[in-house]
């Protein structure tokens, strides 16, 4: 249903990247699911932690290009505002995940998960997040 309806475009914008940039985000979102572990699983991520901190500040390029694709100042604004606020949720979230893979000496998701000392962690980790 979703693609079936009709596209709205604004008069001068720029047509590709406003095109473009959604479809760039959501490929960006669905990258996370090769970074689940799994028993079918072909392949082995050594530094899946550092992946992942990578891949979610990709997200702040997204908003940035979203905004300023509609040429609209208003638009380009709130891009900007809402990168900054992804920034600052990004530095706490690398903050508190980097405290359980310091204390067990891994940046594995595999490694980490395997053992109980994370899973007791997350929840005082969760209520400070």
């Amino acid at each position: 249903k979703l693609f079936l309806k009709e596209t709205i475009k604004p008069q001068h914008s720029n047509n590709i990247m406003f095109t473009i940039v959604p479809v760039l985000g959501f490929s960006l979102a669905l990258m996370f699911w090769g970074m689940m572990s799994s028993k079918y699983i072909s392949y082995y991520l050594l530094f899946s932690l550092l992946l992942f901190f990578c891949m979610t500040s990709l997200n702040v390029y997204v908003i940035l290009l979203s905004g300023w694709a509609s040429n609209s100042m208003y638009a380009f604004l709130g891009a900007l505002r809402a990168s900054a606020q992804t920034i600052s949720y990004e530095i706490s979230m690398i903050v508190i995940l980097l405290f359980p893979a310091f204390l067990q000496w891994t940046f594995s998701w595999n490694n980490m998960f395997k053992g109980y000392g994370v899973m007791i962690l997350m929840v005082p980790v969760g209520v400070a997040w």
